[in-house]
């Protein structure tokens, strides 16, 4: 018999209501889109507002779905916005994770090292010096240092005025030193040498496929602090989370249109004055416009090159979109016991030891993969033991460029699917060698997805599933700005996952009502 639970995503439609013209339009309903959304009508009055999603459901890349008897997430875990979720009032029930927030294996060779990193920065600081006692002094002053850099990060502007750019460097000097430092050099600074204990550092940047020589010290030290300061899992699945926030909007008067694809932003001398849904004639106007998709897809193809100037494109072409990714979702027998297997962490991860990260970015920038037996990473979730649902994980490994799969997906289905089955029997192997002893022999469900199936779902050509990828050529200010060249025409793109969307969203709304709701802040701090 088939599980009949209710997704919370199947319960929202559209209430789209034929109009010809909006004060706003946003499109794309993922987080970043529900959250600008929410936030604009929490510091406006009367203002129509619309968002468009070319999916049945909100979201993005934060849902649930269903194979067979079983329900699977797309998502590994909550981040502490809980006051932001208050502030607007987004109701969710979360379990919290108090004690561990990752167990963590690095495999080099025949050796074997376990970890079971803390919640918390200072219990992460003490549990590294008692594992590396000898560097105990180092990791004292590196976590110090940490955590006042990011802590400066909250007296930075979006878009500072002259007087803010002249206090800067008294506000917050750790930022400015570290705008173009990488996560290595910044370990190197503090003369963090051990293998080991860098293995463990940097775990933080391959949260989104980047090596700590490509990626933001800034970002990094910000991912890491941001999800183990407080860590969460919703009690129910996590398409919960856009669904309430998408109820929120309906109910405070705005408008959701599903199932609609943008086919074009209608740009007039320089000035964004509506948009096209493929499949139909009508311009639907608005006095702004702001878009949350892929940015290849909505500057390039929605807004058009002609449109745009030619320092623009430059940027563009120079642009790195973040990582794919393959993702196995399995659906397990009742036979096996996964609350007896110490899984029960935000994230459980393993990985071949120092240079992985390098290897597998360095193949993903060449349009392929390097994963191999000597050369992985993996991440291991287990979100029935939180949501008390038939047995289920999820297996996310990063990164994989896209390669052939939107061919093989389009032309070759066997290829497709041969090529599916291997990589996912791969992973299978290595989740059942380091966390699930005979996980093969208990599995019911199984449904893979490539980077042509994040493709699909997103729109994105690339499979992209983090935006821009997180390297320190385009953070901070050195990213693609939140005003683009095109007049009423924005794209917030301040950073990703679910923490970075709700953010996008408090930036993006404070720079239209120019400081009048988070006084230009870059993190959340709103105005009493």
């Amino acid at each position: 018999m088939a599980n009949k639970t209710k997704l919370a995503k199947e319960d929202i439609q559209s209430n789209y209501s034929l109009s010809d013209h909006y004060d706003l339009i946003i499109i794309g309903g993922g987080i970043s889109g529900l959250a600008t959304g929410l936030l604009w009508q929490k510091n406006t009055e009367g203002k129509k507002t619309l968002i468009v999603e070319k999916n049945s459901y909100t979201g993005g890349y934060s849902t649930s779905f269903r194979k067979g008897d079983y329900i699977f997430e797309t998502t590994q875990l909550f981040p502490d916005i809980i006051n932001i979720m208050e502030y607007l009032g987004v109701e969710l029930k979360l379990k919290r994770y108090e004690k561990d927030f990752m167990r963590r294996i690095v495999v080099n060779g025949d050796r074997v090292d376990e970890y079971k990193i803390p919640s918390g920065p200072e219990n992460f600081k003490n549990y590294l010096k008692n594992n590396f006692p000898e560097d105990a002094g180092k990791i004292e002053k590196l976590m110090d240092y940490s955590i006042s850099m990011f802590s400066q990060v909250r007296k930075l502007k979006v878009i500072p005025t002259l007087k803010d750019t002249l206090v800067t460097p008294f506000k917050a000097p750790k930022v400015l030193a570290n705008l173009n430092r990488t996560y290595s050099a910044l370990l190197d600074k503090f003369e963090i040498t051990n293998p080991k204990l860098r293995e463990v550092l940097e775990t933080f940047t391959s949260f989104s496929g980047v090596p700590s020589g490509r990626a933001s010290s800034i970002y990094a030290t910000g991912a890491m602090l941001s999800s183990m300061t407080r860590t969460f899992r919703p009690y129910g699945y996590f398409d919960e989370f856009p669904a309430n926030m998408t109820k929120l909007f309906q109910e405070r008067g705005g408008e959701l249109r599903l199932k609609a694809e943008v086919e074009k932003i209608i740009v007039d001398n320089g000035e964004a004055k509506g948009i096209k849904i493929r499949g139909e004639d009508k311009i639907i106007e608005a006095d702004t416009i702001i878009t949350t998709i892929d940015t290849m897809v909505a500057m390039r193809q929605l807004v058009g090159e002609d449109n745009l100037p030619g320092e623009y494109v430059k940027r563009l072409d120079n642009t790195i979109m973040s990582t794919s990714s393959i993702n196995i979702a399995l659906g397990l027998d009742d036979k096996i016991d996964l609350a007896g297997m110490d899984l029960d962490y935000p994230y459980n991860v393993v990985s071949t030891g120092l240079g992985t990260a390098e290897k597998l970015f360095d193949a993903f920038m060449a349009g392929n993969n390097a994963f191999s037996e000597d050369c992985f990473h993996a991440a291991i979730i287990c979100p029935s033991l939180t949501t008390g649902s038939k047995n289920t994980i999820t297996i996310r490994c990063t990164p994989f460029g896209m390669g052939n799969w939107n061919e093989w997906r389009k032309n070759d289905r066997e290829k497709y699917k041969a090529e599916k089955e291997k990589w996912g029997d791969f992973f299978i192997a290595i989740a059942e060698e380091y966390f699930i002893p005979g996980l093969s022999k208990h599995i019911v469900v199984k449904d893979i997805a490539t980077p042509a199936t994040f493709s699909r779902y997103s729109g994105s050509p690339t499979g992209s599933i983090y935006d821009m990828a997180s390297v320190v050529s385009q953070f901070g200010p050195k990213r693609l700005p939140f005003k683009t060249p095109v007049k009423n025409l924005y794209q917030p793109k301040f950073a990703h996952g679910l923490y970075g969307g709700m953010m996008n969203g408090v930036q993006m709304v404070d720079m239209l009502l120019d400081r009048k709701f988070n006084d230009g802040n870059s993190l959340f701090n709103p105005r009493k």
